[in-house]
Order: structure tokens, then sequence, then C-alpha cells
């Protein structure tokens, strides 16, 4: 079962989090330092090119809508004692759970705005199948509209 787990993280990882890594290598900003895919989690590592600080993303793929959100919060959970004081959290989703991540985040606003608080999460990515990425920071996922 760990051998599945850990091939459905690797493919999570080349749908979305390679994407990811090569539209904000082209930006300039990040760079990606690490990548880890294990049977639990993926997670990419970018280091800021102008100051000390990390961006650690979740990367997650396509899956069941609800699970798949609610694993990607807990992992940000249990990443974030590995993520320095200085240090960010994000994560990355495939473009088709835009509306589920911006409903699940309007349903649990007060929850949501802890989360950027308590484990500095910033950044939410949506990656579509064509390699485009949306970059929304956590808050903004409370103004959104749904598509």
């Amino acid at each position: 079962m760990a051998s599945f787990k850990r091939e459905k993280k690797l493919e999570d990882f080349l749908q979305v989090g390679e994407p990811l890594v090569n539209t904000l290598a082209a930006k300039g900003v990040w760079k990606k330092l690490a990548a880890n895919c294990s049977a639990i989690e993926c997670m990419v590592i970018l280091k800021n090119e102008k100051s000390r600080k990390k961006l650690c993303v979740i990367v997650r793929g396509k899956g069941g809508e609800f699970a798949n959100f609610t694993e990607a919060l807990g992992e940000i959970v249990f990443l974030s004692d590995r993520v320095g004081p200085s240090d960010l959290m994000g994560v990355a989703f495939p473009a088709l759970m835009r509306s589920i991540v911006v409903s699940h985040a309007k349903n649990m606003a007060h929850n949501w705005k802890r989360m950027a608080k308590l484990f500095r999460c910033s950044e939410i990515f949506f990656v579509s199948d064509d390699g485009s990425v949306e970059q929304m920071a956590w808050l903004d996922a409370l103004k959104a509209k749904h598509i």
C-alpha cells in the first residue's frame, strides 16, 4: 500500500508541483531548494532569491475533493514544526479544485484566518493541466468568487 501512495504523491508532484516550480522559477523570485514526496506527503521547498525566507508548499493532486482539501490542511499542521519562524507555508491544488477550496475557506473563515496567523499560511496555488498557475494570497480565498 505504501508504494501505491508514494507513486500517487510522485504523480501529484509531476502534475501539480513541477509546473508550479517552473512557473515560480521563471518569475525569478523563488527557486527550488528541495522536493520531498513520501507515502504521506508531497512538499516542495522554495527559497526566496532576495531574502533568507523559504516557502514550503504542500502539493495535492487530483483525488477525492473534500478529502483532498482536509488532508492538505492536516499536512500543514503536521509539517509546521519543520518550518522556520520566518518561513511561509502554501498549498498547491489542481485548478479544478479552485471552487471547492474557496467554498471551504469561506465556510471556515475564522479557522482560515487563524491558520494564516498560527502556521504562516500565505499562498494558495491552482495549477491547470496546461501548466499555467494561478497564485492567490491565503486570505484572498475569503474574498474570491466561485467559478
